[in-house]
């Protein structure tokens, strides 16, 4: 008998999101399932959380997203190691192989996308494509990395000194997320109500476990990376256009889309061209 346990909190002919919790032993993962057929992964940002993804529609496809360690519906686990983008992967990993077995494709937003990143470079044979909003290869020069570790430390300190509320003040404030302002206040207050909700231990632990500070580098394990990808960022958000760019835009199995008017949270910002966008690749991968 399998040690880990799923469990349904929605039931599924009442409700097209199957609400899920799977768990691992020491902790739970939670997850939404929506939709049938060919199974999509989804991996949301930080501070972020899986419904996330219900400003998109994928008809056709078992869209599984799930919640980050610490994040949404998952459990607040007090071992830093849970955190950590090593033992993220591979917890993610059973989740993903009970769920959807070793075929499906993988989609991660920012932090979920470098996570999804590291995750396709270690299950590249599972994974039949790959689709990268905003994410980045982590940080090549150790001095930069550094300094990104000390930025992150700090931040993580002052969290931990506030709240939720605090935190999401100060993160809508954040450069890359400009554009956001001129979101419908509807919209505006569901992403604020998700970054308020979080603990503020759990975003600590996020930061010191799996940011872009501690992130390993893993640009220089692309040149032999096989799986078809699709990197979309905003026109708007300079840096990671320019990373799709000059990164994944170089490489013959990948496909970058720069959306206009958009910034770092294109599926957010412009849901239906981000969708048709993914459709489209999904299509013809098919």
């Amino acid at each position: 008998m399998s040690q880990y346990f799923c469990s349904i909190v929605d039931n599924a002919l009442c409700n097209p999101a199957q609400r899920m919790y799977f768990d691992l032993g020491e902790y739970r993962y939670g997850l939404t399932v929506v939709g049938e057929g060919e199974p999509i992964v989804c991996f949301h940002g930080f501070s972020e959380s899986s419904y996330t993804w219900d400003a998109i529609n994928l008809p056709g496809y078992r869209v599984v997203r799930i919640d980050l360690i610490g994040h949404g519906d998952s459990d607040i686990p007090d071992e830093n190691q849970a955190y950590t983008i090593p033992q993220m992967i591979k917890d993610l990993h059973t989740v993903i192989y009970y769920m959807v077995g070793e075929s499906y494709y993988l989609m991660g937003y920012s932090m979920g996308a470098r996570i999804a990143l590291s995750y396709a470079l270690e299950y590249e044979r599972e994974i039949k494509g790959l689709i990268l909003e905003s994410g980045s290869v982590g940080i090549a020069s150790d001095a930069e990395r550094a300094a990104r570790r000390k930025a992150d430390e700090d931040l993580a300190v002052h969290i931990e000194e506030h709240d939720g509320a605090w935190f999401a003040a100060r993160w809508a404030e954040v450069p890359i997320f400009e554009s956001q302002k001129q979101l419908s206040e509807g919209v505006e207050e569901l992403i604020y109500l998700r970054r308020s909700n979080n603990s503020p231990y759990a975003l600590a632990c996020t930061l010191r476990g799996s940011g872009q500070g501690v992130m390993p580098y893993v640009g220089d394990k692309l040149e032999k990376f096989s799986v078809k990808g699709l990197y979309v960022s905003g026109a708007l958000d300079t840096k990671y256009t320019t990373i799709g760019r000059d990164v994944f835009g170089k490489l013959p199995s990948f496909n970058h889309v720069i959306v206009d008017g958009a910034g770092h949270n294109v599926h957010i910002e412009k849901p239906q061209i981000f969708e048709q966008a993914v459709l489209d690749f999904l299509q013809k991968k098919g």
